[in-house]
């Protein structure tokens, strides 16, 4: 009867919030990993561009 429907409707409502609730969560945490990752990798390409540009292989030490 009536009871079966609000509880039915009280689940949707509550699994469609956690789900998006979830997904925002993930989402969130994912676009934080992905931003990190690139971060470091541009930082040590960088460092390593730097490095390179700034004492050649061929050992000349002038500034």
């Amino acid at each position: 009867g009536r009871g079966l429907g609000v509880g039915v409707t009280l689940g949707v409502e509550v699994g469609v919030a956690v789900g998006v609730g979830l997904t925002v969560a993930v989402g969130v945490a994912v676009g934080v990993a992905v931003a990190v990752a690139v971060g470091v990798g541009v930082g040590v390409g960088l460092a390593v561009a730097v490095g390179v540009g700034v004492a050649p292989p061929d050992g000349d030490t002038r500034t």
